[in-house]
């Protein structure tokens, strides 16, 4: 599709300034299973996102289909949009911005789809191995993907993005007997490395295995280590609370707190477009304004939330560069890249010795039900390790966690060297083991 004739178009039928948004994407996957490739698949897409200004009001519209003859109606459709769209805010166009290029070499492209093929069995063949109590490799699965982003507008702004990563991932079964466990872990990767390999079928296997006769405990008040998995599903279900579309709706009690203590000193929260194995590496937003890493939290102290145009406007500061869509379908939303909290300098087994009676979680479930992101209240069923003098003394299962996120995050007593990461719909958060003072466990 020509995009200059598609502004003049537009131009000739009453809209002010327009703006396309062009995303290719293309996905390999493939699941092993008992040894033998189950599934392959691969897809690519291009589509095409508008919006223009018609009669002082913003008009959407899209198609997957970018010929020549889609003009006419891409423009009709934003021009009915605009006709119907009552809110009072018109969105702002970026005029010409200069973004220094970095580029970034993906690694995967070395390799054919055989080797990555060769690369999962072997995870499956060394989970297998590992334990002679594995009684089945459930999923082994390998996903990659690149993305591609083009921007353009009447205002003068042209610019253009690529991002891409692969995630694999491993779910096994272990059995003793009539006892029955599972086991999950998967990695960001950029390389077929034999330690992301060992690292990802290790936490599995142990995972399963560990938690062979697992039971409950009393209920009461534990000191309780979040393992770095667990710590990041939890912190990235809670992303929400830091845009600032949900605080200035009132959706959450981060609203008025900026220059505030809201967290323990040990706690710094990035923020960083360009982070090593990030799942969204992008220089520019989808309005165009240039991303870079920022301290949401640091030290405790909340530094900044996030912005797009419109939410900055209303707060009379500036994008923090994350105004971002969810698709070409939808219109301009406030969202991270890629979150993290920073490290500390505390090993797992360190963490563990110095507590005397204590609960290690190392997997939570019922996330979306389990967690207010509003009011910050957290009730996860959840499975772990029960800690006596320092050491652990047996697996736990049946048993759920309770608390307040925006209490636990000022109860973070120590920080692990250690880092796990999660992908939360679309947000994505990478988090170290940490110690919490107190969470209420109900077991038995």
């Amino acid at each position: 599709m020509d995009i200059d004739r598609l502004f003049n178009r537009g131009k000739e039928l009453g809209i002010e300034d327009m703006e396309v948004y062009v995303v290719e994407k293309s996905s390999t996957k493939f699941k092993i299973y008992k040894g033998e490739l189950e599934n392959q698949n691969i897809s690519k897409e291009k589509a095409l996102s508008l919006r223009g200004v018609y009669n002082g009001k913003m008009g959407y519209s899209y198609t997957e289909k970018l010929t020549e003859d889609s003009i006419d109606e891409l423009i009709s459709n934003l021009i009915q949009y605009a006709q119907c769209n009552e809110r009072e805010y018109v969105e702002r166009l970026s005029g010409h911005v200069k973004i220094e290029r970095k580029d970034r070499a993906n690694r995967l492209n070395q390799y054919d789809d055989e080797k990555k093929i060769s690369f999962l069995k072997s995870i499956e063949k060394m989970a297998y191995s590992m334990d002679e109590r594995v009684y089945l490799v459930q999923t082994c699965n390998y996903e990659e993907y690149e993305n591609t982003v083009y921007i353009k507008n009447t205002k003068g702004l042209e610019l253009k993005d690529s991002y891409g990563a692969a995630i694999i991932s491993l779910f096994v079964v272990a059995k003793d007997n009539d006892d029955t466990q599972t086991g999950y872990s998967h990695r960001v990767i950029d390389d077929l490395l034999e330690e992301d390999k060992t690292a990802l079928v290790d936490e599995a296997v142990k995972d399963a295995v560990n938690m062979l006769g697992a039971s409950s405990i009393p209920s009461g008040n534990y000191k309780v280590i979040l393992r770095n998995n667990v710590a990041a599903d939890l912190f990235g279900t809670m992303v929400p609370v830091f845009l600032a579309n949900m605080v200035q709706e009132n959706m959450s009690l981060m609203k008025g707190k900026i220059g505030e203590q809201v967290g323990s000193d040990l706690l710094n929260i990035v923020e960083d477009p360009f982070l090593k194995r990030g799942i969204i590496n992008r220089m520019f937003d989808d309005e165009g304004t240039p991303t870079f890493t920022k301290h949401i939290i640091k030290n405790g102290i909340l530094k900044t939330i996030l912005h797009n145009n419109k939410t900055a406007e209303k707060d009379g500061i500036k994008s923090t560069g994350n105004g971002f869509r969810t698709s070409h379908k939808s219109t301009i939303g406030v969202m991270p890249t890629n979150m993290y909290i920073e490290m500390g300098n505390n090993t797992l087994e360190e963490m563990i010795r110095s507590i005397d009676t204590g609960v290690l979680i190392t997997d939570i479930q019922g996330l979306h039900a389990g967690i207010n992101t509003v009011s910050g209240e957290i009730s996860l069923s959840s499975n772990g390790y029960y800690i006596e003098d320092g050491k652990i003394v047996k697996p736990v299962n049946q048993i759920t966690i309770a608390g307040n996120f925006y209490d636990m995050i000022k109860g973070i007593e120590a920080l692990g060297d250690d880092i796990g990461f999660s992908i939360s719909g679309n947000y994505y958060f990478v988090s170290p083991s940490m110690i919490i003072d107190r969470l209420t466990v109900s077991g038995n």
